[in-house]
């Protein structure tokens, strides 16, 4: 954190010129009051996934810090700087608009409101001038950049580097660089912006609900979320949950998780593979066939992996572990998808169900990214525990059994068993002939 925000000197902020000055200038402010302390909705990211995974490379911003967690940091300089230029420009010059947003930032209620949205010892050293001026720019480049690169002629739009853009993008997702939602809508109202539908794409871009996008879009927007990490994961979870309730007999099973068999041994016992409906991490459903015992089906919600998942995953992880009453389903998807996939045969099942679409090098790096995001999760999500447990009894009542063993051999060669299947009927019919044969003669 460089000392020139650190140590800010005292002025005068009577006026609205002095405001803009300080926003935009160089002003500084010493002797920064502790804020109140307060439950905060954004705090570090837990240390298990600090330990386990690159911290710096998946959980600290590469272009911009937004929030208190990060700002000041050297490498972030570059668009730091260039914050009070976007906020200008937002607010498309208009000083009083400006100033009127610092003053309504400034008001004692609202910087307790916004201080207390993160760790108590995150703020304490940043007066109540620069805090509110740190909020104030950037809520403003946050709508800024969303509006200029997610809206119809963002072909145009040359004021930020292409490989900086999809930094950034990256970047708003951090858990440790979140704002409050409630301070972007202040900003939208006063700026009169209709930003909405850019914010909407916005989520859309990170999403990992495959080609298939959840609909309803105005729920995500019912309650306020809390930061726009809050909404890219409400975005996954925007339907109620419709599984088929245990049976009697499956409510006395107990699940074994050593025990979980993967995609190719489901399909041994007759359990296909097929996306849900509605699409939502918390529509993981369980059926067997109406028709056949023998049949069944997994629906899961066709998922996207990129090049940036790991990090969007990790992130979305760490929100999950600091949400007291969150459901954790990205914790319990990962993990019961690492219990499935456990190599490349698996993946391509999964892509030929329409359930897993990958953009990954090969069907391994697959593999290996959910075996490195669920490593050492321990999920608490009752109903994937309901899930899995009638999966594993579906499988142990027909693996081994003669059916199971014949789909095993076909599918681990189509062509020799078609043959040997073939060898047999002519067998049969030979009996058959030479039955009829012996008997005619008679």
């Amino acid at each position: 954190m460089s000392n020139h925000d650190q140590t800010q000197s005292s002025i005068d902020l009577t006026s609205n010129e002095s405001i803009i000055n300080w926003i935009i200038g160089s002003a500084t402010d010493p002797n920064p009051p502790p804020p109140p302390s307060s439950t905060a909705q954004v705090r570090s990211v837990p240390s298990i996934l600090r330990e386990k995974h690159e911290y710096d490379k998946y959980f600290v911003p590469q272009a911009v810090s937004i929030g208190p967690y990060h700002f000041g940091e050297p490498k972030l300089q570059l668009l730091e700087k260039r914050k009070p230029d976007f906020a200008m420009k937002l607010f498309s010059n208009d000083m009083e608009a400006l100033a009127s947003l610092y003053i309504k930032l400034g008001d004692a209620s609202m910087l307790k409101e916004l201080r207390s949205f993160y760790e108590e010892n995150t703020t304490s050293t940043y007066s109540d001038k620069v805090f509110t001026r740190m909020m104030l720019l950037d809520s403003c480049f946050i709508l800024y950049f969303i509006s200029s690169v997610f809206n119809e002629n963002s072909f145009n739009f040359r004021e930020i580097k292409s490989d900086q853009i999809f930094l950034v993008s990256e970047d708003l997702f951090m858990f440790e660089n979140q704002i409050p939602y409630k301070l972007l809508s202040l900003v939208t109202s006063l700026a009169k912006l209709q930003v909405k539908k850019e914010i909407l794409w916005h989520i859309r871009r990170a999403s990992m609900l495959g080609s298939l996008k959840p609909k309803r879009n105005s729920e995500l927007f019912e309650n306020e979320p809390d930061h726009l990490l809050h909404l890219l994961h409400r975005n996954h979870t925007p339907d109620k949950n419709v599984r088929v309730p245990m049976n009697e007999s499956d409510k006395k099973y107990k699940y074994q998780g050593s025990n979980f068999p993967n995609v190719n041994q489901l399909l041994d016992v007759g359990i296909r593979f097929r996306p849900c409906d509605p699409i939502s991490l918390e529509n993981v459903a369980f059926s067997r066939g109406w028709y056949c015992e023998f049949s069944a089906a997994v629906r899961l919600p066709p998922v996207a992996v990129d090049y940036s998942t790991k990090l969007v995953l990790l992130n979305l992880i760490a929100y999950e572990m600091r949400t007291v009453d969150s459901n954790a389903p990205f914790m319990g998807y990962v993990c019961l998808l690492q219990l499935m996939i456990i190599n490349h045969e698996d993946v391509k099942v999964l892509r030929d169900a329409g359930v897993l679409e990958s953009y990954l090098g090969t069907d391994n790096d697959v593999v290996d990214l959910f075996n490195e995001v669920a490593s050492d999760l321990v999920p608490h999500n009752p109903d994937y525990s309901s899930v899995k447990e009638m999966i594993q009894r579906h499988h142990e009542n027909w693996s081994n059994t003669p059916i199971s063993l014949v789909m095993h051999e076909y599918r681990k060669s189509p062509w020799k068993f078609i043959s040997l299947l073939g060898a047999l009927i002519a067998l049969f019919l030979t009996g058959v002939q030479t039955y009829f044969t012996v008997w005619s003669l008679k």
